[in-house]
């Protein structure tokens, strides 16, 4: 393919970082962050084709006879026809989209309004859900809404950098080398169970670093014995608690430190590995409360806090910088890292199913008047009943038809098991770029879509930056964007239908039976109407008037995409240089104005004083082995060891987003010496693991940066097709976001004899 030389994004991770890409080839870091590796190397397969050939031609439907090729117009004409009969037989909730954080926001808003505006079901779910879902739930429970605060600038001007259960090193090394390392003079702190490669490096940098290799699951248990010695000893921010924090909850907070088991004889023995000694812990502990206590703190937190301690874990971390006063001024703050590039956009458009765009429930009548408006539609379009958290997709009898985009279900989900047998009977359009083997046993139809760099589009990053994705070659196929997807299933649809009767239906029921009448609740006008965009001269629908759209509908939310100004943020802005940041480098600024309440709800205007969350009990107990026989199996992406630091673009865009040809040959195990010794393992013996979701045979790995009763295994997938998610599980899951706490999975393990 010929390459345009071009000015686009890397979006091999929520960093979203600007490069520019030369006639020939040449990938160059052009903004802040530089060049990540595993960007350079995407680009330059992309650049060289040499991923040409696994990719989807054009679309292809299931037959007697194996996959056959089709034309676009049949299979969109299948698809809209599929839908229809579905919802007139089984009703609204027959119907599931289910997307990624790769999509461009254009794409999620189109779909966004497509299933849940005019189709009229919840069932409507992202990848957010599953990973980044439990940080926008943890900023809700404190703050009010899930917008962060901070900026990356701020690693840079920190007196202290913590970081939370993710591997900064090897998954957002443009982050980690430009910010977090390039601040010398900042005390590293990491929280995690393993010995990462960002413990490796912090500790060489520095014998001032610290690890606080806790037990898994510790997190919250953890924060709140910090914030009961910031308590204790009179060193928290009382100025600011007293005008920025409701008193009410800074009372029941108060007693829940002073009466839970906080204090060090009852917090250390949950907290400590075995190799480590409950004095060092304590030691490394005071460590940290002396940085909180005197010192400007960055935290960050990512997947691994997410699916373990979930929402609570994320707000016993805001609970500190509220402690503190760390919020709102320059080097302080809590900084949001996703895996996936535009996972901020599923948030702030709601990707769940109990949410409409900009937060708002579908529970709250007011909100769906509210989003039904925005929409031009009449509020009784809108279901009011909750659609299922994804980790019931695998299970409910209400689906009859799953649209899957730019991800596979077939590999990355966990309770894999179910989710396989349930996709048997189900009818699944499956769109991607890539030939996935696992999804081809379960799919019914394949609509090929552009790869991210054969579009432009938007992107939305952790600090609230809005970007622009320059496509920078066309595809080498008949593949079509998800936005041109979507509205022409949407307008083919329409077309179908007869002339809308004005009826206004009172109730549900009243709805569902105008459904079962033969989708006579649908609006075939309206419908036609509201996905015809301007089109490109290849027949794409064009960002600037879906961005204008999405633009206006934020006004007056919490997330009001407005500059630092407050001047509503144009395409031509976010088209220009590094983009522009919602709500400008700041929020949440103390101020001596006022009462304190400066933190908005879902309407800008709802400002009201934070709050500190009290978890559950649940929360505050650390996944500790008490039987020898079970293991904690954590999953992350990459491997663990001293070589595990080259590049593999295969542990993100859920390994959708690239050909089979990165994957590694054969996932390993990583076990700890001690258990390794205990089991006499050596590296290299084969091993059956064993969840109630499931069985998997894997080879040991040796790995001294596990700790004792832990298992860890990388997610992405490998060329053997061994999964860890056959043993994670989905049944529990985070009540205030519905995201599954998966990395609590509880497996056995027991050497294989040698294989002759």
């Amino acid at each position: 393919m010929k390459l345009s030389a071009v000015k686009s994004l890397c979006t091999l991770c929520g960093v979203v970082d600007q490069v520019s890409i030369s006639a020939e080839g040449k990938v160059t870091g052009t903004g802040r962050m530089g060049a990540c590796v595993k960007g350079t190397g995407y680009f330059r397969d992309r650049l060289n084709g040499a991923e040409d050939a696994e990719r989807f031609t054009s679309p292809m439907i299931r037959s007697p006879y194996g996959w056959e090729r089709i034309s676009w117009d049949y299979a969109i004409d299948m698809v809209a026809d599929t839908i229809l009969a579905d919802r007139a037989e089984f009703g609204r909730d027959a119907v599931a989209f289910y997307g990624v954080g790769q999509m461009t926001m254009e794409s999620m808003w189109v779909a966004k309004k497509f299933f849940q505006g005019h189709l009229g079901t919840n069932n409507i779910c992202s990848n957010a859900e599953q990973c980044l879902a439990n940080n926008a739930g943890g900023h809700e429970l404190v703050f009010g809404n899930e917008g962060p605060f901070s900026c990356y600038d701020d690693y840079l001007s920190a007196d202290a950098i913590c970081v939370y259960g993710h591997n900064p090193a090897a998954n957002h090394p443009t982050i980690f080398q430009r910010y977090m390392r390039a601040n010398t003079a900042a005390i590293k702190v990491v929280v995690d169970p393993r010995v990462t490669n960002t413990v490796d490096v912090l500790l060489k940098d520095s014998a001032d670093n610290i690890h606080l290799q806790i037990n898994s699951g510790g997190d919250v248990l953890l924060n709140c014995t910090i914030a009961r010695r910031l308590l204790d000893t009179g060193a928290f921010n009382a100025p600011y608690v007293a005008k920025y924090v409701d008193p009410q909850a800074r009372d029941a907070f108060f007693a829940f430190l002073r009466n839970g088991p906080f204090r060090y004889d009852d917090s250390l023995p949950q907290l400590t590995p075995s190799h480590i000694s409950h004095g060092e812990m304590q030691a490394r502990i005071e460590r940290v409360v002396d940085l909180w206590r005197a010192k400007k703190m960055v935290t960050t937190s990512s997947v691994g806090i997410n699916q373990t301690t979930g929402s609570s874990g994320v707000a016993s971390i805001l609970n500190l910088h509220l402690l503190t006063g760390n919020i709102g001024v320059v080097g302080r703050g809590h900084v949001r890292l996703a895996g996936q590039s535009n996972a901020s956009a599923e948030l702030a458009l709601g990707y769940a199913g109990r949410l409409t765009p900009f937060r708002m429930s579908v529970d709250n009548p007011a909100h769906v008047e509210k989003m039904a408006q925005l929409w031009n539609l009449p509020p009784w379009k809108i279901s009011r009943r909750p659609g299922l958290p994804v980790a019931s997709f695998a299970t409910s009898e209400r689906l009859r038809s799953l649209f899957i985009f730019g991800t596979n279900p077939a590999r990355n989900f966990p309770n894999l098991n179910q989710w396989r047998e349930r996709m048997r009977d189900l009818f699944i359009v499956y769109v991607d770029s890539y030939h996935n083997p696992e999804i081809l046993e379960y799919a019914d139809i394949i609509l090929p879509c552009r790869t991210k760099h054969e579009v432009d589009g938007i992107f939305l990053n952790g600090e609230r930056r809005f970007q622009y994705l320059k496509k920078m070659q066309e595809p080498p196929s008949e593949a079509w964007s998800d936005v041109r997807i979507v509205c022409s299933i949407a307008r083919v649809m329409a077309s179908r239908l007869a002339p809308f009767e004005d009826t206004k239906p009172t109730s549900a029921a009243e709805v569902d039976a105008l459904v079962a009448a033969g989708n006579l609740d649908l609006l075939n006008d309206r419908m036609d109407a509201d996905f015809d965009y301007p089109l490109d001269d290849q027949g794409e629908p064009q960002s600037e008037p879906i961005w204008n759209e999405i633009q206006q509908a934020s006004r007056g939310f919490y997330n009001e995409f407005v500059d630092g100004d407050g001047n509503p943020i144009t395409l031509a802005q976010i088209q220009d240089g590094e983009g522009v940041q919602w709500a400008g480098t700041r929020r949440y600024v103390p101020s001596d104005d006022g009462d304190g309440a400066i933190f908005p709800g879902i309407l800008k205007t709802d400002l009201h004083r934070a709050r500190f969350h009290v978890p559950i009990v649940e929360r505050l107990t650390p996944f500790i082995r008490r039987d020898p026989a079970w293991f904690t199996l954590i999953t992350g992406r990459g491997g663990l060891g001293g070589n595990t630091l080259k590049v593999n673009i295969a542990m993100f865009n859920s390994a959708t987003a690239i050909g089979r040809r990165h994957w590694p040959d054969e996932n390993m195990v990583c076990v700890s010496p001690e258990d390794a010794a205990r089991l006499t393992l050596a590296a290299g013996d084969q091993v059956e693991l064993v969840s109630p979701n499931g069985t998997l045979v894997a080879r040991v790995q040796m790995a001294p940066g596990v700790p004792a009763g832990h298992l860890y295994m990388t997610f992405h997938p490998d060329r053997k097709g061994s999964s860890p998610n056959v043993l994670t599980h989905s049944d529990r899951f985070d009540p205030h976001t519905w995201q599954p706490l998966l990395k609590d999975t509880q497996v056995t393990m027991r050497k294989l004899a040698a294989q002759p």
